[in-house]
């Protein structure tokens, strides 16, 4: 009887440390995901067209330019569900900011 126990009781901590495993490596994974993220981000306005390379690889959190920008939450999740080479364009106040996601 107390054999049992101790099995059953063993098979719960296994079952939940592969649970707490399998989360763990999602989320080590996503982590990983944004900070390869790479886009190529052109902003037109009527003066100038400025063209530049942003690279999540330094960034603290995802989409971190984004936000500094002033991206709406629209927009970040435009941006978020972007797939790679896939090209949207944005209007920020009077610029239109044209992402392509490279990598």
């Amino acid at each position: 009887m107390a054999n049992r126990l101790v099995n059953s009781h063993s098979k719960r901590i296994v079952r939940r440390a592969g649970q707490a495993g399998r989360w763990l490596a999602a989320r080590v994974g996503a982590l990983c995901e944004f900070q390869q993220r790479i886009w190529v981000v052109s902003i037109v306005n009527d003066t100038y067209t400025d063209t530049f390379i942003v690279n999540e690889g330094s960034f603290e959190q995802p989409m971190q330019w984004m936000h500094r920008k002033g991206y709406s939450a629209e927009m970040l999740a435009r941006v978020e569900a972007m797939g790679r080479s896939q090209v949207i364009q944005l209007e920020l106040g009077d610029a239109s900011h044209r992402l392509m996601r490279v990598k």
